[in-house]
């Protein structure tokens, strides 16, 4: 099959075009990081202090990223001051996850016998472009690298030639992904049997002590990484499940797939695009590739490029569990599933797809995430960067005239935890209080009753949290958000603490 055009030039153009756009993207955001974020932070700054998974004083199983815990902490360590430090970490996340795309994208387009020799270009430009990798990449959480780290294993799971080396790597890279992002623990799940495929290929021919041998040191790879953190987390925590599991579940009315067709199409538009131009090819002939390549069998599975199946697997657990957990997908897990996926997409529908539908598909995708960077992320993390400076001066005024020891109630706890260490707060999101998340959907009324019992004196929130609570200081950003009018990341937005009725004199 021959895709001349778009995909088979400007290889070098587009590389560089990447290049230069994600060195824009770092120097304008340089100055923020996310609240969530700031959490990992205050993990990190305690770990590295021999304190532990602490955050605000309290040993909580609120980190859903262990590993990325460990990895600031050893960037703090280097004596970078932390801003400095996390960043770099960052720089180096997303270009590892660069080329892992690159390789991803290359290795399809030869287990499918394509000619599109641009075709790592284009996926590298249409994702470092899409809004969510504008906002996420250097926002200081692991999204972008775990994206990276889901191709690499995908393709260790279905290696070019198999080896002792690969199934190691791969059963490391398996046991390492929980403590990346916990939905990386269903490649246990999705991988297994492509790990011992590969084990049995590996040892063909050797005794069957050598062959128990291997297994046995693959599984110990395999299992280790999250044996020791279960292990930490029982003797620290009680528990394994991190506390987000519940308080990132969507209200009960909500739909699951709804909100993940929307998250995608704002943040990954081909994702969506490529699934409708498929089917359309699929529906209509058209629209469909005039000839079929053969690919030999062995770089082709059900219909899917083998070093893709892996991936596929984990796609279609993760989607269930995220359906069946009513969970609220968040931009960062479409990070995390896109980048592999869009490759996945590209490469069936140049087999499937007339070219120049192809081509139009990727022209339009990229203008759509370029679009879509300027249109919206842009300003998003503008003002993403002022709620940075209005915590700072909430905080600073919270440190000089609230006594120590006084409980503040806060919903984003990410930054105000990293600066106010004097004062306990009471996190009415769930994250380091798993026992809050009952209450997100009781109404407000019922949260407010939760934090007062917890000892909360104070209330951070935009609005008075209820009748008599008393004004006591301001500070004013703009709204955060992804907005389709440019005029809506105008509105103003204000920051408020309020002392409690009850603690009135």
């Amino acid at each position: 099959m021959t895709h001349r055009a778009l995909l088979a030039k400007f290889k070098g153009p587009l590389l560089a075009l990447s290049l230069l756009w994600v060195a824009g993207w770092l120097w304008f955001t340089w100055g923020y990081w996310e609240d969530d974020a700031y959490i990992h932070l205050e993990y990190a700054r305690n770990f590295h202090d021999g304190r532990g998974f602490m955050f605000n004083g309290l040993v909580s199983n609120g980190d859903t990223s262990p590993l990325w815990v460990v990895l600031l902490a050893a960037a703090l360590g280097t004596g970078l001051a932390w801003l400095v430090a996390g960043k770099v970490l960052t720089i180096l996340c997303v270009a590892f996850t660069m080329i892992m795309l690159w390789r991803f994208a290359s290795r399809l387009r030869e287990d499918a016998e394509l000619d599109a020799n641009s075709l790592p270009a284009w996926m590298l430009l249409i994702f470092v472009a899409s809004p969510y990798f504008c906002y996420w990449a250097f926002s200081g959480m692991e999204a972008v690298g775990a994206a990276g780290w889901l191709m690499m294993q995908s393709m260790l799971l279905m290696p070019r030639r198999a080896s002792l080396g690969t199934l190691m790597a791969a059963a490391l890279s398996i046991g390492l992904g929980p403590v990346i992002r916990p939905e990386m623990v269903l490649m246990f799940a999705a991988g297994g049997p492509f790990l011992l495929y590969q084990w049995w290929q590996v040892t063909q021919g050797m005794s069957a002590a050598r062959r128990g041998a291997v297994f046995l040191t693959a599984a110990v790879l395999l299992a280790l990484p999250l044996a020791v953190w279960s292990a930490y987390a029982l003797q620290a925590f009680g528990y394994v499940m991190p506390n987000t599991n519940a308080a990132k579940r969507a209200a009960p009315d909500s739909s699951v797939v709804l909100r993940m067709l929307n998250v995608f199409g704002l943040g990954f538009p081909g994702v969506l695009l490529a699934l409708a131009g498929l089917a359309a090819a699929l529906g209509v002939p058209a629209l469909r590739a005039a000839t079929a390549g053969t690919p030999s069998r062995t770089r082709m599975l059900l219909g899917i490029p083998a070093s893709a199946a892996p991936m596929a697997a984990w796609l279609a657990l993760v989607t269930l569990f995220y359906v069946f957990n009513q969970t609220y997908v968040q931009t960062r897990y479409a990070l995390v599933m896109a980048p592999g996926l869009t490759c996945l997409l590209w490469v069936l529908a140049l087999r499937h797809m007339r070219s120049g539908l192809v081509n139009a598909l990727s022209v339009t995708t990229v203008a759509l995430c370029v679009a879509g960077s300027l249109w919206m992320a842009r300003p998003h993390l503008r003002n993403k960067m002022e709620v940075i400076s209005a915590i700072d001066q909430m905080a600073r005024h919270i440190q000089a005239t609230v006594p120590a020891g006084q409980g503040i109630a806060v919903y984003s706890i990410g930054q105000y935890g990293f600066q106010l260490r004097q004062h306990p707060l009471i996190d009415i999101g769930g994250i380091t209080r798993p026992e809050a998340s009952k209450y997100l959907f009781e109404g407000g009324d019922k949260m407010l009753a939760w934090a007062k019992r917890e000892g909360a004196r104070y209330y951070i929130s935009g609005e008075s949290p209820e009748p008599g609570a008393t004004l006591l200081y301001e500070t004013q950003g703009r709204v955060t958000g992804w907005y389709f009018q440019t005029g809506a990341y105008d509105a103003p937005a204000m920051h408020r603490l309020w002392l409690l009725p009850a603690t009135a004199p």
